[in-house]
Order: structure tokens, then C-alpha cells, then sequence
């Protein structure tokens, strides 16, 4: 009986959920032809051609059957090391998260997690993801999701491209002062975002004030919704109150920032930690997927 590694499977969800090996590759961290080597692995276990022919991320009608069973499975496998972590003493999940993203993703996380039964305990931190990074390195957490400007940063479980937008209380609402000059609502030194912003502007010339900065998203959301100021934040974790900025504004261009999860390398770290990661995961391709 042949045995179907999970790794595998993670990977194979990957590519049909974001319809592209290259942005799997992207995702997961790992190269493009690593991808199309675990796809070849794959398709040899099982003896099927799981994509078609003309359209390398179709899954074909074998496909669309694994694509289910993969779901299953998995699902099942992390039920498994989530239902045993709660015996386990390092059952606790240390988790080290920027603001934006906890708002987000852990309300639609809990819910689910608890709904499957798991009571496990939590202690989040929320703060720039620089300084998650280095706490992951110095062993402060279990888990990790940050942002890196360049690239992904080493160890990472799996990374994406996250787009940024400019934001404002309304489409068209660009505030500036009586010369013209932006007015910037941010995040503190050290954020991506800033960086980014800041940047863009520099590098157009643009003249800018920065009048407000917080650490917390909802300061932000109430500055730049009283329309004191415009920021930049991650299109997909965009407040509903507040709403991108019009192209035709003329704004400067934005450089995608790229997201990761990462887990700690310590070997005793919790397998609680690693399921959850997956969970992660998983919450990340549904909304991509559906969205």
C-alpha cells in the first residue's frame, strides 16, 4: 500500500487554490521548479495526471477527486495533532502578530478552532514584525507571522505577496495641508508600510507631513476615518470603514511587501504549533481561493 506524504498534499492544494505553481512556489516559500518536482512525485505515487494538459494548474478530473480526498485528509491530520497537543505540556501557542493581521485573521480562526473542540491556550503578541522576527530567533514565540521587504526571511512555513493600497475615508478623499503636502497617518519606525509609503513618496518628490502616528490599527482606522490624514495598509486586510484611494488621484506606485508564517526551530517546540501554522495556512488559500 502506497503511503501519500501530507507535505505533498499541502503543496498540490496550493497550486489548484491559487491556480499557478509559480505563486504556490511564492507561497510556500520554496522555488518553482521544487514545486513541479513534489507535482511529479505526486502524480507518480499515484499513477494519475492531476493537471491538464493545456493548463498547467487545472486540476483534471483524477485531480478534482485527490483535491477532495487531500482535504479530508489533511483536515484529518490536524484534528489529530491538535486533539493530542491538548496531552502535551507545550500545548500552549505563543504567537507573535502585527496588529492588522490579528484583527483580521484570529476571529475567523477561533471560531473555527473551537467549534473542532481544541481549548488550547494562547498568549498573542501584537508589535512591528521586525521585532517578531527577532523574538522567534530568541525563542519569545512559537509561531510568527510577519512581513520582510525583499523577500521571505529563513525558515519560513509559507509565504505570499501581500499588495498595499492607499487609504483613505473615502475613494476620492486625499487630504493635503495648504501646500499641497500630504498629510501621513503610519504606523511607528520600523513598520513596512511606512517604508514603503515613505519611500514611494520620496522617490516622486512628493511633499508629505506626517500629523499622526499610532501603533494600533484602530488609531489609525479613526484618523484616517475622521479624514485627518491617509496611510497605507495591506488591500486585503483593509478596514471596512475605510476605503482604497482612486488611481486617477495620481498617487505613486506601491511595492508589494511579502508575508510569511514562521515557526520556531527550536526541536521541542509544540506540534500544536505546527498544526496551527497549517490552519494558518489554510485560511489564507480559502480566502484567496473564494475571494
Amino acid at each position: 500500500m502506497r503511503n501519500i506524504p501530507t507535505d505533498l498534499l499541502r503543496t498540490f492544494l496550493a497550486v489548484i487554490d491559487l491556480r499557478s505553481h509559480t505563486r504556490a512556489a511564492e507561497q510556500l516559500g520554496r522555488t518553482q521548479p521544487a514545486i513541479s518536482l513534489q507535482m511529479k512525485k505526486l502524480q507518480e505515487l499515484l499513477n494519475v495526471s492531476l493537471f491538464a494538459k493545456d493548463a498547467s494548474a487545472q486540476p483534471t478530473e483524477a485531480g478534482e477527486l485527490v483535491a477532495s480526498y487531500a482535504r479530508q485528509m489533511l483536515a484529518l491530520n490536524d484534528e489529530m495533532v491538535l486533539r493530542l497537543s491538548r496531552r502535551d505540556q507545550h500545548g500552549k501557542i505563543r504567537l507573535g502578530i502585527p496588529n492588522d493581521y490579528a484583527d483580521h485573521f484570529l476571529p475567523k480562526l477561533m471560531p473555527r478552532l473551537a467549534r473542532s473542540g481544541h481549548d488550547f491556550r494562547f498568549e498573542v503578541v501584537c508589535d512591528l514584525s521586525h521585532v517578531l522576527l527577532q523574538g522567534l530567533r530568541n525563542g519569545l514565540y512559537d509561531l510568527v507571522v510577519a512581513m520582510t521587504p525583499d523577500g521571505p526571511a529563513e525558515g519560513a512555513f509559507m509565504t505570499w505577496k501581500e499588495p498595499l493600497a492607499w487609504v483613505g475615508d473615502s475613494p476620492t478623499s486625499l487630504v493635503t495641508d495648504g501646500g499641497g503636502n500630504l498629510r501621513i497617518v503610519c504606523y511607528p519606525e520600523g513598520c513596512l508600510y511606512r517604508r514603503a509609503m515613505l519611500t514611494a513618496l520620496q522617490r516622486d518628490g512628493r511633499g508629505y507631513d506626517l500629523v499622526y502616528t499610532s501603533p494600533s490599527l484602530s488609531g489609525l482606522e479613526a484618523a484616517v476615518g475622521s479624514g485627518f490624514g491617509n496611510t497605507v495598509l495591506a488591500r486585503r486586510i483593509l478596514p471596512s470603514k475605510l476605503a482604497t484611494l482612486d488611481d486617477a488621484l495620481g498617487l505613486p506606485r506601491l511595492t508589494d511587501v511579502v508575508v510569511g508564517i514562521y515557526l520556531s526551530s527550536d526541536r521541542k517546540r509544540s506540534p500544536v504549533a505546527e498544526s496551527f501554522a497549517a490552519h494558518f495556512a489554510d485560511a489564507f488559500l480559502a480566502e484567496t481561493r473564494d475571494g
